[in-house]
């Protein structure tokens, strides 16, 4: 098993993010409307046949992109001596014949992504993508060892109540032994020793696995066989946020924790020789015990998101995560709306550290007297945020580079003001100013 942070051969298919249809909606028939309208011209149109993500044939996309660009929601083609209907708004293939439905999604001209919203909760329809459970960190490359395999005499007894399934591994357990080891390299020089491992669990995997494994085949088809990107990280955050994501999913992010050192509104997790940043994060108990996950994640396409930001999604469909510094990160990022399709927990640290605790009640005192930078008192990234859902995915692009001429100065904040009541109307800004004010 290869902690070093790529993860090449830990998901068995070609591993993604998608930029389209992340947020939820009112219904899955409004939200495909939003998507159909918001999107460009499409130039890629993939179906999922036997287990994977494929093109429609050349000639038979011809049809379908000019039914897209007149605004028709139903399409007719067809190739491989069958006839197709396709539905944009459910995002389906449907067979004339046989009737038989398979998810479909496309690629537009900006290389934004529009593919179904994984949906784990409800019982796979004929057709539908379906996806192995057996991908896994704590198997080695190349092994064909399943994540839910619990070998007799490997492990414990199944952790109750805090990790709802997580099996807790032995200590001769050889997973426990390279996650033990992977944590204290990355900690112990920094806390300068005193540091011991009271436990480690196996988190149980199931329809997060599917929904993960999924976005990876997603992000395949948009940035390339290695767009998924994925790698392994370290998740920090107080105890019940910790115990919350392990057992039913992300319920939130950990930026509140960071204040003004987050680098925008997502879940901040540190690469796999880095726990510390995330013990950082971590509070102990009454018993001194505190908690970290070691997760997989998909960060797709990063882009680097300063301290301080009040981001809350990308800066533009080129974009799926965000990461603090390009050459050298020290902080992934994935943003709340992908939180729990491109985190995947595997293993929980539980540990105990009296100096780290004296570290944490230093820092926090510290950030105490610091002040927040400009950019986090700098409400425009947020408005910015909320106009964009009324704006036509055709402009999105002067309204970006119109922000970032603000942002450099090239223009004052009345002439800024001024373009974004010429360019959205005051009704709209009016409206999301009260929105943002809680009125």
């Amino acid at each position: 098993m290869d902690f070093s942070g790529d993860v090449k051969q830990a998901i068995p298919r070609p591993a993604v993010a998608f930029g389209g249809v992340g947020s939820a909606g009112p219904s899955p028939l409004l939200r495909g409307w939003r998507e159909f309208r918001r999107s460009g011209a499409p130039v890629r149109f993939l179906c999922f046949e036997d287990g994977a993500w494929a093109d429609v044939e050349g000639e038979a996309a011809v049809p379908l992109r000019r039914a897209f660009l007149d605004g028709r929601v139903v399409a007719e083609a067809a190739y491989g001596g069958r006839e197709f209907l396709f539905d944009f708004l459910r995002m389906v293939r449907i067979d004339t014949g046989t009737a038989q439905e398979v998810a479909m999604g496309w690629i537009d001209d900006r290389g934004a992504c529009f593919f179904p919203v994984p949906d784990s909760g409800r019982k796979r329809k004929r057709g539908e993508p379906e996806l192995e459970d057996g991908a896994s960190s704590g198997v080695e490359e190349g092994s064909d060892e399943s994540s839910d395999t619990v070998e007799s005499g490997r492990v414990g007894k199944a952790a109750r109540g805090t990790w709802g399934r997580a099996v807790r591994l032995v200590e001769t357990d050889k997973f426990y032994q390279v996650v033990k080891k992977l944590f204290l390299s990355g900690i112990a020089p920094r806390v300068g020793g005193g540091v011991a491992i009271t436990a480690v669990h196996k988190v149980a995997q199931g329809p997060r696995c599917r929904a993960f494994q999924q976005q990876g085949q997603l992000l395949a088809a948009a940035r390339g066989a290695d767009g998924g990107n994925a790698k392994f990280a370290w998740y920090g955050a107080p105890s019940a946020d910790v115990a919350a994501a392990v057992e039913h999913g992300f319920g939130r992010t950990n930026s509140q924790v960071l204040g003004h050192r987050a680098h925008g509104d997502g879940v901040h997790l540190s690469p796999p020789q880095s726990p510390f940043a995330s013990a950082m994060l971590a509070n102990a108990d009454e018993n001194g015990e505190a908690h970290i996950v070691l997760c997989r994640v998909l960060m797709g396409r990063p882009e680097a998101i300063p301290a301080g930001s009040s981001q809350l999604h990308p800066s533009s469909d080129n974009y799926d995560s965000a990461v603090d510094n390009m050459q050298n990160p020290q902080w992934y990022l994935v943003w709340s709306k992908d939180m729990n399709t491109r985190i995947l927990p595997e293993y929980v640290v539980s540990f105990k550290c009296p100096s780290l605790r004296q570290m944490q009640g230093s820092s926090e005192a510290t950030s105490q007297l610091k002040k927040p930078s400009p950019v986090a008192r700098d409400m425009f990234p947020t408005l910015l945020a909320e106009i964009q859902r009324f704006v036509p995915s055709s402009k999105l692009q002067t309204l970006q580079g119109t922000y970032n001429r603000f942002k450099k100065g090239q223009m004052k904040k009345d002439q800024f003001i001024r373009f974004l009541r010429a360019f959205i109307g005051d009704r709209v800004l009016t409206a999301v100013a009260k929105k943002l004010r809680g009125y």
